[in-house]
């Protein structure tokens, strides 16, 4: 008696991690912070996240912070200042529970 059998091994790539394309920094406790989110244990840390203006002049950065703290994101000030709405742009990097870094980059808008 002979059987054969195939298995198809299919891999995830997606990258874990959500970075949202608008947020309204206006004090309503809603879309306030604009930070990286990711579903428990898929990310271990955000090691940093920078944002710059559309003159390349760097307007935030954190360090160090878990993904889903949306307070330790960017509240749409620089140096106290409240920003104009616009389109800014996001570098970051991850760090995965393998010992991975992601390089990421994008762009937010922040809406008054």
């Amino acid at each position: 008696c002979e059987v054969t059998d195939a298995v198809l091994v299919q891999v995830d790539k997606r990258i874990p991690v959500y970075a949202p394309n608008v947020f309204s920094p206006n004090g309503d406790s809603s879309n306030d912070y604009f930070t990286l989110f990711a579903k428990p244990n898929q990310v271990l840390e955000i090691n940093s996240l920078i944002i710059y203006d559309r003159w390349g002049s760097q307007v935030f950065e954190a360090k160090s912070f878990p993904p889903n703290e949306e307070s330790m994101g960017w509240d749409g000030t620089s140096r106290g200042q409240l920003l104009n709405s616009g389109v800014y742009i996001y570098m970051a990097e991850v760090i995965l529970p393998d010992d991975r870094t992601l390089h990421l980059k994008g762009e937010v808008m922040l809406m008054r």
